[in-house]
């Protein structure tokens, strides 16, 4: 065993970790949820029933006989039918407003695994640059380096290794200048590394084939910063959920090779057709219960049904539940085609 595969475990550990402390957070947060909901409906009971109260009291007084009329009453009419309905509505609009602020903590807790993980592939890159400055054995090559550096500089700046960079760089060009130190810092390490990353971008002018000094894959998981979904690919199909839910799901798979087609209770019966004509070229439908009229569930599960298809039903209206049934589904579906792939006949 070596280094690399203790870099490996580790970083496989960490973000099993990290995974764990998500799921704990997510349960809690759903936990609250039933509570937080049933003090928000007695919340709006309590400021709208004695408003209704009042309006109905007031409209007693103003007989019909007396004040049939009365524009007043017309409007204290109308009044007390849109207190009724929001009184009606009351469960769902709870909902609504606690399962808001409910994406907004699972936002910040996926927000904070995934800085966790790039923190981790940055110091990994620091390492992999250090020791690509190391390696160059002569004055032109390692100032070339400056041109690699100088890409990875705001990940650096991240973990505050800028400086350790830059100066490492700067001890390397040195140690191979023929003409003694003359590399060295001018005011701060970024303006520093510009110089030098000019000066490289100099000598690569001046001869034929450059040295384009990058650095190896040692220390980091993979080349690029890590991300969750990027390598996602397919289509998904989601009946269900809400506007805010669906805003941010896809703005955490927008680097990815997912469509999506979604079809919530605000959009309307046109939009629920039109995604019920992607069903039969979707990789994965899903039904979010949550905010799912019974309307909406049956005719996604008869369009899915005729497809050949069998949606999958997601209890919940949160981001976390929702990211992790189209991550597994796809990887599920691309899974399959390999093996399937490799079972054929030559």
């Amino acid at each position: 065993m070596d280094f690399t595969d203790l870099d490996d475990i580790e970083t496989s550990v960490k973000d099993l970790l990290s995974l764990a402390k998500v799921e704990l957070e997510e349960k809690r947060l759903q936990q609250q949820r039933d509570e937080q909901i049933q003090q928000k409906i007695t919340e709006i009971k309590q400021r709208l029933e004695p408003l209704l109260h009042e309006v109905e009291q007031m409209l007693g007084a103003l007989t019909t006989e007396d004040f049939v009329e009365s524009i007043t009453r017309r409007k204290l009419e109308e009044k007390a039918a849109d207190l009724r309905q929001r009184l009606a509505d009351a469960p769902l609009l709870a909902a609504q407003q606690i399962d808001r602020q409910l994406i907004l903590n699972e936002e910040r807790l996926l927000d904070e695994r995934l800085l966790e993980q790039a923190n981790r592939w940055r110091r990994g890159l620091k390492q992999d640059l250090l020791d690509m400055i190391a390696e160059q054995s002569d004055f032109f090559s390692a100032t070339d380096a400056a041109i690699a550096i100088r890409g990875y500089m705001n990940d650096l700046k991240a973990i505050g290794s800028l400086e350790e960079v830059v100066e490492a760089l700067i001890n390397q060009i040195n140690a191979n200048s023929e003409e003694g130190p003359v590399a060295r810092l001018r005011g701060t390490h970024e303006q520093t590394l510009i110089f030098i990353y000019n000066k490289a971008l100099e000598n690569r002018a001046r001869v034929e084939r450059s040295h384009e000094v990058q650095p190896k894959v040692r220390h980091r998981t993979s080349e690029k910063r890590p991300n969750p979904y990027t390598n996602l690919e397919g289509k998904v199909v989601i009946f269900g959920g809400h506007d805010r839910l669906e805003t941010a799901i896809r703005n955490r798979l927008r680097d990815s090779n997912v469509t999506l087609v979604w079809c919530t209770a605000q959009s309307g019966p046109q939009i629920a057709e039109q995604a019920e004509s992607h069903i039969s070229s979707a990789d994965l439908i899903l039904i979010v219960t949550g905010y799912t009229s019974h309307k909406l569930t049956d005719k996604a599960m008869q369009a899915a049904q005729r497809c050949g298809k069998s949606p999958e039903m997601i209890n919940t209206t949160g981001v976390i539940r929702v990211l992790e049934a189209i991550e597994y589904g796809l990887k599920t579906k691309l899974l399959a085609r390999h093996l399937g792939s490799y079972s054929k006949p030559a």
